[in-house]
């Protein structure tokens, strides 16, 4: 290693470190009961019910895509009693009994309310998420015990329940009538990352990679080459339905946008790079004119971090 790439590998990491630092402190998610709600399922196609968030804490959108033979599940809950939630309305829904679990990524509301599914349910998943599960699973569902009572409670002996399959690439689950296509696109917001399309409702599953706001970037991992072409995908893929893992509902402009937010960081950051700005002053410099071009976009506590954390995942891949 050169002593100027040991220089930068020293600042990115005390930058990282401050962010996170920074997050702990003043970014904590707010209370919240982390309970989901049946009464907000609506119908969004032939083949597909979303149990939606309604913006609440620790809640996911939940996906229900029925088919003759089998129902599949996006996203169980935070831990088993949200899972037992998701269980009832879509025995409510389907006449099957088979059930495929399958999770946008490993956080812990989004796939730990498995085990409350029969001992038959099979768990479909990406390897790259197993992965991440295994490495980080315990610490993350540490970490989230303590954001909250609520969170603790039901959190309590949760675990990951074991994969009955594992897959490279990307698979095509029959449900019967109704096709699915689950494939692995980290390392986006995760490592793990994973996406859902149904085929025949053209209606889309794209966890935390494409939201109506800003998307969360690990900027310690995340490719945004990466996210670029998972967001080509998308475009190509024409859904008329898109569901993101948390707000609302979106379409596929969303996606379009994405791709014009994600090259603004791109182009503007390698161009800093090339003029010798470290990742601390490309980050000074851009983060403040790229939120305000993408202030449709903003969260509501500001777009100013995912910014920065884009900045500085754009940084490390840029020549």
């Amino acid at each position: 290693m050169t002593a100027r790439s040991s220089a930068f590998s020293q600042r990115f990491v005390a930058l990282a470190a401050a962010a996170l630092v920074s997050l702990a402190a003043h970014a904590q998610p707010p209370p919240g009961d982390g309970l989901i709600k049946p009464e907000a399922r609506a119908k969004v196609s032939e083949h597909v019910n979303v149990i939606l968030d309604q913006d609440h804490v620790f809640v996911p959108n939940v996906g229900i895509v029925i088919g003759s033979k089998a129902t599949l599940i996006v996203d169980t809950g935070l831990g088993d009693k949200n899972g037992k939630i998701v269980l009832d309305e879509a025995r409510k829904l389907a006449r099957n009994t088979q059930f495929y679990l399958t999770a946008t990524h490993f956080h812990p509301e989004h796939d730990l309310g498995a085990n409350a599914f029969p001992a038959d349910a099979k768990v479909l998943r990406w390897t790259g998420q197993q992965a991440e599960a295994d490495a980080d699973g315990v610490r993350m569902i540490e970490l989230f015990k303590g954001f909250s009572a609520a969170t603790k409670a039901l959190l309590e002996g949760a675990s990951f329940r074991a994969p009955d399959v594992l897959f490279e690439g990307q698979i095509t689950v029959d449900l019967g009538g109704v096709h699915v296509r689950i494939f692995g696109v980290g390392p986006n917001h995760t490592r793990g990352d994973t996406a859902f399309f149904v085929v025949e409702d053209k209606v889309l599953f794209t966890g935390d990679t494409v939201m109506s706001v800003l998307p969360a970037v690990n900027g310690q991992s995340a490719s945004i080459e990466k996210w670029q072409e998972n967001l080509a995908t998308y475009e190509s893929l024409q859904p008329v339905v898109v569901v993101p893992a948390h707000g609302k509902l979106i379409e596929v402009a969303t996606v379009r946008r994405y791709q014009a937010y994600f090259g603004a960081v791109q182009s503007q950051t390698a161009a800093a790079k090339r003029g010798g700005a470290s990742v601390e002053a490309a980050t000074s410099m851009l983060s403040e004119g790229i939120a305000k071009e993408f202030a449709d976009l903003a969260p509501p506590n500001g777009a100013t971090g995912r910014v920065n954390a884009a900045i500085q995942a754009a940084y490390r891949e840029a020549p």
